[in-house]
């Protein structure tokens, strides 16, 4: 835990022991101005088995790739592990603790605020209708 690896700043068990944050306080505010639609805490499941919890079956979320800047850490243990990037983002929240589905028109009001309270907040992509077969999350280069 106390080892040292390439890309990293601080030891590999400072990075993996890194506390949970906390959304509470920034919730709460967002709540009391804007009508939220739904929120996913990215946890064990990763973005392909949470997300789709909070979506209907009729649409898709679609993740727009290099919106948000991975930690390192991830990259870390994609190589040393040889994990393929699809399980990546099945497995670990790739550096989204939190996504909030609003609506389009309060997007840049709700990031705005957001930022003004010390997150680190970002657009990540949109909510689409879903062809019949369609998986309920994809991604998407920007």
């Amino acid at each position: 835990m106390k080892d040292t690896v390439s890309g990293l700043a601080r030891t590999i068990g400072e990075e993996l022991l890194e506390p949970t944050r906390i959304y509470v306080k920034p919730l709460l505010n967002i709540f009391k101005s804007f009508p939220v639609k739904g929120l996913v805490h990215v946890t064990g499941g990763g973005f392909y088995d949470n997300i789709p919890r909070i979506v209907p079956d009729v649409c898709r979320c679609v993740i727009r790739r290099g919106s948000w800047e991975i930690p390192p850490v991830f990259s870390v243990i994609q190589d040393i592990g040889h994990v393929e990037e699809q399980e990546m983002f099945r497995v670990f929240n790739m550096g989204i603790g939190m996504i909030m589905v609003v609506q389009e028109k309060d997007t840049q009001e709700i990031l705005d605020r957001l930022k003004g309270l010390g997150e680190n907040a970002c657009l990540l992509g949109a909510i689409e209708k879903r062809d019949e077969n369609g998986p309920p999350v994809c991604f998407t280069d920007l």
